[in-house]
């Protein structure tokens, strides 16, 4: 992400999308944003649920950014995770490893944000993609990652909309 600033912006979308998602089957929606005051466009997969339990839950997103009021092609995308939880789960522990068809792929998470939220601890986590790394990530059968200690697999929903908003990277 250009711009620290707006990783707050994205913590709060991603924070209301977490705690509203109440629908079982979870369809992928990719939306295209305008923040004027900032003079940033922003495409984004809209959060959606990758693992629960009954003291946490935790939230997959997408999205990239450009200057100006239109969208342009780009060649780096954020993927963001976010826990709800009764805890801090990733406070010392942030490694990610995603298993794209059986193939290792370790991943850095380039940012992180703790704040309690209602009594509850919300950390969000994103990490900085190139553009043929989001497609090889889109492309794939099956999905199943590690964030923490925390074990996941992407519904098919969230593979259905990283390969719209790989889409949308290269032809806005």
């Amino acid at each position: 992400m250009d711009n620290l600033k707006h990783l707050g912006l994205l913590a709060t979308l991603i924070l209301i999308a977490t705690i509203s998602s109440i629908a079982q089957e979870q369809k992928p929606e990719v939306i295209a944003d305008y923040h004027r005051f900032d003079d940033i466009s922003v495409v984004r997969l809209r959060p959606m649920k990758i693992a629960e339990s009954a003291t946490d839950r935790l939230s997959f997103g997408a999205s990239f950014e450009n200057r100006g009021s239109s969208i342009r092609p780009s060649n780096k995308a954020d993927i963001h995770f976010v826990s709800l939880s009764d805890g801090w789960r990733y406070a010392t522990d942030r490694s990610l490893i995603l298993l794209i068809d059986g193939e290792r792929l370790p991943l850095l998470t380039t940012h992180y944000e703790k704040e309690s939220h209602k009594g509850l601890a919300l950390e969000s986590m994103i990490v900085e993609l190139g553009y043929d790394t989001l497609v090889r990530i889109a492309s794939a059968k099956k999905i199943e990652g590690r964030l923490g200690q925390r074990e996941f697999e992407f519904p098919k929903g969230v593979l259905e909309g990283l390969q719209e908003l790989a889409r949308r990277m290269k032809q806005p």
